[in-house]
């Protein structure tokens, strides 16, 4: 998919917009994106955007974004989840495929293999959207760390059992369950291990090459090379491509200068946000309204049978796993949220482009795969933060509402202030009025501080946290001052380089206090110094 610089300068204006106004909106980023491209593309406002190459998606944005949730993820709250997330990405992915498949066979009589094969492509479900909204909702540790986790190992399930059924539909036979799953056991273990060992080999290479830009484009190649590398040997490239990046994650937290770790994940968030901006975009401008008219009973069928494939692969599991494993229960209304949160995006929708033409009844699997997706993109984008709050897992803070509600006041009175004395000095407010005013202000300044002084005392962590936030951004002005001073000649680049080092340093530490971590030994040693 080649793109005309002016098209691509339209799509990151069209992006930024919708950037601004989803936040302006309290809209989901990614809800307004789809719909932004979908209002492009009837509206004809960028004529001659290419449509979506599976090819892409597929070689380039699922390895990196999969990578990336690699390296970020928690590795102990994967290890400490890894029976429940692994019965639902084996287990619950085959189960979700099954029934997905038979509810769409029955309902909109399909064939056995077309609807299986549909089957495995609305099972996906879209790690860019679970991983965006996951991570920002406050939601129980433990609940968002499973679905996480979910969301990076169950693609390359669903990845392995879409290339076996493909394969078969293409032949002509009917898959077995045996067979199937087989396949994805041989393919998830097989790609496990490459990514493992292209992860210590990426970790091998970093901890010797003493350079963050060498280490940032050693992480891009090992997150290409070990998705490729396993889809060459026909093994799980996404699975390939996550476990590479929790080898990696690992040896950045332990091995790799502050420094290091602060310059390569900056350069995966920006990397990430690029490719999922492009993906959103790109799941609104490939929706074509009037190729869905003729199969929009089609797809509300579709949306049915997803819902029902996705409880069957959810409470059948989850039911085992009380019976088998009680101590790994997980509680019914955490259940409930997998089902909500089982957002389908735009690897569905490349999925469905690169069948082949061959493929019987691919116009209907391609129409009602799109449908799917829009209808799951924005119905299930919008309601995911009202079901959770439906179901009590929406927890909000209400010292730290409290604490934001103050500070508002306080940064409130003080601009008005400031305001008030500037008006006074050039003569434009009378002095009685002048005092009246002020003293109303210093009021409401005095209450505001007095208010934030209580609740810092009364919650001792929360004041603490509030502090460590605080000192985030006076390293953010440390650093800013540092980095002029070297631009304009005022220090040397060596003593640049090596305070900017210490202020990674704290800065990394803070973050990791900010999430329950704790501080480093090498940060000790730098503020010992």
């Amino acid at each position: 998919m080649l793109l005309e610089v002016p098209i691509l300068i339209g799509l990151m204006v069209a992006a930024i917009a919708l950037a601004i106004a989803a936040k302006r909106a309290s809209v989901p980023y990614n809800v307004a994106l789809v719909l932004g491209g979908l209002l492009i593309s009837v509206a004809h406002l960028l004529p001659g955007v290419p449509p979506l190459n599976p090819q892409v998606v597929f070689l380039i944005c699922l390895p990196l974004l999969l990578f990336e949730g690699g390296i970020t993820a928690d590795l102990n709250g994967i290890r400490a989840n890894a029976v429940p997330i692994g019965l639902l990405s084996t287990l619950g992915m085959i189960l979700a495929i099954g029934a997905t498949g038979a509810a769409l066979h029955w309902m909109l009589h399909l064939a056995w293999g077309p609807a299986l094969l549909l089957g495995s492509i609305l099972a996906v479900t879209d790690t860019v959207s679970i991983l965006y909204a996951f991570r920002r909702a406050p939601v129980p540790g433990r609940l968002a760390g499973i679905i996480q986790g979910e969301s990076l190992f169950n693609d390359g399930t669903a990845l392995v059992a879409y290339t076996a059924i493909a394969a078969v539909v293409a032949g002509g036979a009917a898959p077995t369950l045996g067979s199937l799953g087989g396949h994805v056991l041989l393919a998830s273990v097989g790609g496990a291990v490459v990514g493992l060992a292209m992860g210590l080999l990426g970790g091998f290479i970093i901890r010797r090459a003493e350079d963050p830009l060498a280490e940032i484009m050693v992480t891009t190649a090992v997150a290409l090379a070990s998705y490729v590398l396993a889809e060459e040997v026909h093994l799980s490239g996404a699975i390939s491509a996550v476990v590479a990046g929790l080898a990696v994650g690992v040896t950045l937290r332990r091995e790799v200068p502050p420094q290091s770790q602060v310059a390569i994940h900056s350069f995966w968030e920006y990397a990430t946000f690029g490719v999922n901006t492009f993906l959103f975009l790109s799941v609104g401008l490939d929706t074509r309204p009037e190729a869905l008219q003729g199969h929009l009973p089609g797809v509300g069928i579709a949306v049915v049978a997803v819902v029902l494939g996705r409880a069957v692969a959810i409470y059948l599991p989850f039911l085992l796993l009380r019976l088998f494993k009680p101590a790994e229960t997980i509680p019914l209304r955490w259940q409930h949220v997998f089902l909500v949160g089982n957002i389908k995006g735009a690897l569905s929708i490349g999925l469905a482009l690169g069948l082949p033409e061959s493929t019987p009844a691919r116009e209907q699997i391609v129409s009602i795969a799109f449908g799917v997706t829009l209808v799951s993109m924005v119905g299930q984008g919008l309601m995911l933060t009202s079901a959770l709050k439906a179901l009590g897992l929406f927890q909000q803070d209400a010292v730290a509402l409290e604490m934001a509600g103050q500070r508002g006041k306080l940064i409130a009175s003080r601009a008005a202030h400031v305001e008030l004395d500037a008006l006074h000095t050039q003569g434009l407010l009378p002095r009685a009025a002048y005092e009246h005013l002020r003293s109303e202000y210093q009021v409401n300044i005095a209450r505001a501080e007095r208010e934030l002084r209580r609740i810092s005392e009364q919650h001792l962590a929360e004041g603490a946290k509030d502090l460590l936030s605080m000192r985030r951004r006076l390293i953010d002005a440390e650093r800013t001052a540092l980095q002029g001073a070297r631009r304009n000649g005022l220090i040397p680049e060596a003593t640049a380089e090596e305070m900017l080092a210490h202020l990674d340093a704290r800065m990394l530490d803070l973050e990791k206090v900010l999430h329950g971590g704790h501080p480093s030994k090498d940060s000790k040693e730098h503020k010992a110094s």
